[in-house]
């Protein structure tokens, strides 16, 4: 016979004489691994136990524990909630109608940072007892990445904000795929309330060419990657080309503005000299008559 199995019947056989209950053992289930919970969302813990006919639900006991807080507690085929820690609430909820079906998991709404730590699941029943302990993280996703471009005298400047994440992320700058993160400067400031994180990083670059960047930011907890590709195009060479086609225009029209400079000057030297020789023709014709003879108070002009 099974020692295990030898232990359970002479200890049944024992409690049968002193007329006290016997309690054979079963095995609860919770996760082997660390679970995460997303910030503002609910949280299932789970905690099943194997289903047996004979355990009288009115007996159950299901109490969960943060440490040395009481989480939730149910008993009497009822929620007893007078001992619970008030962080929990109105936040915390068992699957009563799935108990028999051996479901001891509990659901924790509107889940904060404050929430992570080792919960403890503890089922009593008619027919035994159990507890088992596994850990809780909680994380949050960060915001679409914000692009700031500020022009400098000798360059541009780049800034990339996200925030509502947590926890802590990595970030990595890269230029034409090569590393250039120890460029760069990051600010990291966690809010008074939440306690998510806001990331600000920002990079100066000189001499702005035609070139590619990539921001790249990783929060590992939620396996999340954001990866967003930053062109850059300066005009500063066209410029000059283009300085340089419109001066290379102006030596073209150097030579037509003076000529017709220098035909609007012959224009108005030949209307000025024409003028000048239609006021002397004028003056001779009338100034100066041949002979005037006034005879007996008459004008007779004498060949």
């Amino acid at each position: 016979m099974n020692p295990l199995k030898l232990r359970v019947t002479v200890s049944c056989l024992f409690l049968l004489l002193i007329k006290a209950p016997c309690y054979t053992e079963f095995e609860i289930t919770v996760p082997r691994d660390t679970i995460t919970g997303f910030y503002g969302e609910a949280l299932i813990l789970p905690c099943t136990v194997p289903v047996d006919s004979s355990r009288d639900l009115r007996s159950t006991l299901i109490l969960w524990q943060r440490g040395l807080d009481v989480v939730h507690s149910f008993y009497y085929s009822q929620d007893q909630l007078d001992r619970q820690n008030r962080h929990y609430v109105n936040r915390t909820s068992l699957f009563i109608q799935e108990m028999a079906g051996g479901n001891a998991s509990l659901k924790l709404d509107k889940v904060t940072l404050q929430d992570a730590g080792m919960y403890t699941c503890s089922v009593s029943t008619n027919t035994g007892s159990q507890k088992k302990s596994f850990g809780v993280k909680i994380a949050a996703f960060y915001s679409e990445p914000r692009l700031q471009i500020s022009l400098l005298t000798d360059g541009v400047n780049l800034l990339v904000t996200s925030d509502g994440g947590y926890p802590s992320p990595t970030l990595q700058w890269l230029m034409e795929n090569s590393d250039i993160t120890n460029q760069t400067q990051t600010h990291l400031m966690q809010d008074t309330q939440t306690g998510l994180y806001v990331v600000s990083s920002w990079i100066s670059l000189t001499e702005v060419s035609n070139s590619s960047l990539t921001f790249i930011l990783h929060n590992k907890h939620l396996g999340q990657d954001i990866r967003r590709d930053i062109q850059l195009y300066s005009d500063k060479s066209e410029r000059q080309g283009e300085s340089a086609y419109r001066c290379h225009g102006c030596f073209i029209y150097i030579p037509v503005i003076l000529l017709l400079l220098l035909i609007v000057m012959s224009v108005l030297f030949v209307f000025i000299k024409r003028r000048e020789q239609t006021k002397q023709n004028g003056f001779t014709e009338m100034g100066h008559p041949s002979e005037i003879q006034i005879l007996n108070g008459k004008n007779s002009i004498c060949p």
